[in-house]
Order: C-alpha cells, then structure tokens, then sequence
C-alpha cells in the first residue's frame, strides 16, 4: 500500500491493512516522502526506510536539488519526476514476493504502477476521486504542464491497473467514459463503517451532551472537512430558518477546512452563534460518542448531480451510529439512503426543505428513533467491515489466481 492522508481515504486504507493482517496476511506500507526518503514497513509504529540503488545515492540528490533549483529559476513546475523514481525503486527492491500491490490514485505519482509492471506482480488502483476534476471544483485548477502530467500519470496508472476500485456506480461510469478503463477490470466497493465502534451509546450522549452545555435540547450534527463540496452553508441558512419555529435546537459542526472560517462568520451573521458549536477536527475515536449525541446526522451536499461519484464514509457512520440521516439526493447516497425509510432525502442546494427536513425529525423523538434503528439494521446488513474485507479478500484471491474480477 503507499500514499494517504489524514481523512477518510487514510482511516479506510487503514482499516483495510488492519483488517487483513487479521485475516492471516502480511501487509507492507510504502510511503513516499519528500524529504528523500521512502517508508517501507510492517508497522506504522516503526518506520524503517526502504532499500534502494541509485536514487539513494549522493548523485541522485545532487541531481535533484539542481532540478529544484533550476525550476525554480526558470518559474516551470516541479513534474515529480525524481520522486517517481525514488519511490519506483523502493518498490523495486521491496516488492519481490508479495503476492498483490493495492495503491491509492495520487497525483504526478506512477512509481508504484511502473514496478509492478516489470516485476509482474498484480495492480490494484484504488480510485476514490478524479483528483483533477477536485481540483477544479474547489477553484485551484491544475494548469499547462502540471495538467499535462498529471493526466498522464493517471492514464497510466488506470491502463496498468489489473483492477481498478472506485467508491460508486457514478465513479465507475466516469472511469470508462472519461478515461477509457475497460468496465470489466472497475469494481465498485462502496464505503463502509465500523459497526462495533461506531453504535448507539447512552452513556456517550449524556457525557458529551453535558460538555456541550446541552441536556435534551434537539442537536444535530455535521461531520467532515469543510471543503466546497460539503454544503454547510445550506446546513446553517436552514438552521437559521427553523429557529423561528424551534429556537431550542443546536448543530454541532466537527471538523476543519478551507471554508471553516467563512462558515464561522456565516453563523455569526445568521444569528446563530448561541446554538452552533464548532468542535474543530476530533480524533476519528471521538467521532462515534459525538453521533451519539446527536438526534440528526446531516449529509449535506450541493447540485452537483452525477458528478457526485463520491460514497462519503460519514453517511456510513452515521448508519451505523443509529442516528436519524438526513442526506442530499446527489450520487449514491439516493441508492444508500431509502426516503422515509432509514433517512430523509432533500433536494440539493434547497434550504427550505432542509428546514423541513430538520423540523419533521427533530420535532419527532419516535421518528427519528424508527429511522436511525433502520439505518443502523442496514449498516449492520449491508455496509460493515466484515463485508468489505471478505470480498476485497476474494478480488485479491481471484487477480493472483487469474480470475476474471467483474463479479466479485
């Protein structure tokens, strides 16, 4: 496994290593590093350095650093390319033996991709965005050759893939018309959650209730990064509108972002400043007591239709917590979430049915009791760990083997 970042895609990366190991396989990290280094490890309390030839040679730096300084010089992007080759390398020399290598799509980054070609060992890519379209959306769109080079490395790492992992129907159907992978090597493993973390807990919802300086007052809450594909602004416009009929409800807002300071403003000019507590990022084993807190889980997105080809890891969590869900209509979740049934759907963008939405739950303790038992009987069924490992456990079995994967 290489690549990962402190979000959802590290805590599913790592769950899936954890996982396995508990299964009877040895799993390896392999990190790239800026700093000239490259991590290879069995366990991420003990970082050892990988083996490699030249590129961890005094002439490789030297190299490098006079690239560094005439891109800098000459004002042309930095292309990755001796971080490619570090990392190339280290696999190289680390890979020979291993039966699979699973690698999460990364930018400007095909040194994974490049080893496993030559020493024949399968590719698993791991695709849970198009990190080019992200950049896009949020307003810092990857331009000229850094575009150039980042839709190469790309193609190559999906043309080299073995099997490619997306998170959604709508990600595999971007997958084959936007970059031409084949359907039969794109699985769709949509997330999950940790049924046995993330549950029901009394005993959670009074202590953090009581931090808060709540006791049963209505509470709702929004977990994630605040990013622009995260429509908090909607989420506090429609907190805003119920106060008129329900000045006693509050909305916790876990998490850290570009936009959380625009969206502290926001609530300050909404009024709201009195009902809406800003918890800032909380360790992942914080989370669960936080949902159990809360009566509405909120899963706020914007119209983007279906661009939308995420499966956000708190809509799972949320389930899995036994709190009522109020999701967007966008993407998968109007495949996840059945209205009326294990949560509510709203129209995306649409403050006056959030408003609704919040209202009919909130105002309706066995409601939200019958939706949040639901969706927690589904998590259970149909979106845990369990059920996850076991069948990316047979993907791996079936690409060592030469199996065809496409109905696993």
């Amino acid at each position: 496994m290489s690549g990962g970042r402190p979000d959802a895609t590290y805590i599913i990366q790592a769950y899936v290593a954890k996982g396995l190991k508990s299964l009877g396989h040895q799993v390896t990290f392999i990190i790239p590093h800026y700093e000239d280094k490259v991590v290879c490890t069995d366990d991420l309390r003990k970082l050892e350095l990988a083996p490699r030839s030249w590129s961890g040679s005094r002439w490789f730096s030297f190299l490098e650093k006079a690239a560094w300084r005439i891109q800098r010089w000459l004002r042309v992007p930095y292309l990755n390319v001796f971080l490619n080759y570090r990392l190339y390398d280290a696999c190289i020399h680390c890979l020979p033996g291993y039966d699979i290598v699973y690698e999460r799509n990364g930018l400007y980054r095909n040194g994974v991709a490049r080893a496993c070609k030559r020493l024949k060992i399968p590719y698993v890519l791991y695709f849970e965005a198009d990190d080019i379209l992200e950049h896009d959306y949020m307003g810092k769109p990857i331009t000229g050759l850094l575009r150039w080079r980042a839709k190469a490395t790309a193609q190559f790492n999906l043309n080299t893939a073995d099997c490619v992992i997306c998170v959604s129907e709508p990600a595999k159907k971007h997958l084959v018309s936007q970059w031409h992978v084949s359907p039969e090597k794109v699985v769709v493993f949509s997330n999950v959650a940790d049924v046995h973390r993330f549950r029901p807990d009394p005993v959670a919802r009074a202590e953090v209730r009581a931090a808060l300086g709540l006791g049963d007052e209505p509470l709702a809450i929004f977990v994630g990064n605040f990013f622009e594909w995260h429509d908090v602004t909607t989420l506090l416009k429609a907190l805003a509108l119920l106060q008129e009929k329900m000045p006693e409800v509050h909305l916790v807002l876990v998490g850290d972002g570009d936009r959380r300071q625009a969206m502290e403003q926001l609530a300050q000019e909404l009024g709201l400043g009195r009902v809406v507590h800003f918890t800032g990022l909380l360790p992942h084993e914080e989370v669960p007591r936080f949902l159990a807190a809360a009566d509405v889980a909120v899963v706020p997105y914007p119209p983007l239709g279906e661009d939308l080809w995420l499966s956000p890891l708190k809509l799972y969590e949320y389930m899995a917590a036994g709190t009522a869900v109020i999701a967007s209509a966008v993407g998968q979740l109007t495949e996840v979430i059945q209205d009326g049934q294990n949560g509510l759907l709203v129209p995306p963008g649409d403050v006056s049915a959030m408003a609704w939405a919040l209202q009919q739950l909130l105002q309706d303790p066995a409601l939200c009791t019958r939706l949040g038992r639901q969706a927690r009987q589904d998590a259970e069924q149909k979106h845990s760990w369990e059920n996850y490992l076991s069948r990316l456990e047979r993907l791996f079995m079936a690409l060592i083997t030469g199996q065809p994967v496409d109905q696993i």
